[in-house]
This record gives structure tokens, sequence and C-alpha cells, in this order.
């Protein structure tokens, strides 16, 4: 499997005032089998990206509504990987399904639009 960036829809978190940290970091429905290959984590919001991080630890929820749910302990990239997202922001996008939260772009795929 290829490296991926997790991109995540965080518009709804941000306007229960959650930070971009908190907004981005959980609780998600994704794949477990993906984690090890995930490198970045991309905030969507209003169509736009608004923040990037950088996993360092994932967490799967084991209790409660949010039982199954990921989410990743991890630190801001480096400002030239959020511009390099946000350059391309036209081709992240084009990642998401109708109406979902969650989407996967790989690393390559990035470096060669």
């Amino acid at each position: 499997m290829k490296e991926e960036i997790l991109l995540l829809k965080i518009q709804n978190a941000l306007k229960e005032r959650k930070d971009y940290y908190e907004a981005t970091r959980g609780n998600w429905k994704i794949n477990k089998s993906r984690l090890p290959f995930i490198q970045y984590v991309a905030g969507i919001s209003g169509g736009k990206v608004v923040c990037a991080f950088q996993p360092s630890k994932w967490e799967v929820i084991e209790y409660g509504t949010e039982k199954g749910r990921k989410r990743f302990e991890g630190n801001e990239v480096p400002s030239e990987i959020l511009v390099k997202l946000q350059k391309k922001e036209e081709q992240v996008l084009r990642k998401f399904g109708r109406g979902s939260a969650v989407a996967y772009i790989s690393l390559t795929e990035i470096e060669n639009y």
C-alpha cells in the first residue's frame, strides 16, 4: 500500500468552537488497516485546506457510542507541507465522495499534480 494523506472535513467541529487540532484529530470512522500508511492528516473547512498534522500515535476508541472510531496524537506539519496541500486544493477536494467527511489521497498523487 502507498503512503497517504487522510483528508477530513472539520467544519462541524469548528462550529463547536474546537481548535484545528481537536477538530482534526478525531473521532473518525476510518479503516484501521490504513493507519500505518497515513503520513499526514489534513483538515478541510469551507472547501479549503485549513490545517495539517503528522500523526505520531493512533488510538481506537474501545467503548461508548464512539466505539471503533479512531483518533490521533500528533504535531502540526511544517508550513511548506501545508502550503503544498493548499496549492493542490482542487485535486484534494475531488477525493471526497458525495456527503463523505473522510477521504484519502496518496503522497504521489500530490507530487504528480
